[in-house]
């Protein structure tokens, strides 16, 4: 018996695609539009934030001394008043009159502006 040969089918072409990547083909691309770029807006520069004011400086021995005076300057002035003095003064146990707070502000204020400073208020606070 001869050997019956199989016929051959036909080779089957490729499904044109309108993307030429899927069929990998080299399919013409459509000619783009002619379009006006839109317009950028300018870059927007970063804005810094102004500083900080400096904190008061404090030495590592001095943490607790700096701490009570930021607690006691309520107003973030840098500086303690008249009122904020005698809220202090009642938090360490001395209640003062009037005349007596005056003497004590009298003591502790060296050059008489009315605040007590943090070079001031740390001297009184070591001498203590």
């Amino acid at each position: 018996m001869a050997a019956r040969k199989k016929p051959k089918k036909p080779a089957r072409k490729p499904a044109k695609s309108s993307s030429p990547r899927k069929t990998g083909g080299a399919a013409k691309k459509p000619a783009k539009a002619a379009r006006a770029k839109p317009a950028r807006a300018p870059a927007r520069r970063a804005t810094r934030k102004p500083a900080a004011p400096a904190p008061v400086q404090a030495l590592e021995p001095e943490d607790e001394v700096v701490e009570i005076f930021r607690t006691f300057d309520r107003d973030g002035s840098g500086s303690i008043d008249s009122q904020e003095f005698a809220r202090m003064l009642e938090a360490l146990g001395q209640d003062l009159t009037d005349d007596e707070l005056l003497i004590a502000l009298d003591v502790v204020d060296t050059d008489a502006s009315g605040r007590i400073s943090w070079s001031e208020f740390k001297a009184w606070w070591v001498s203590r």
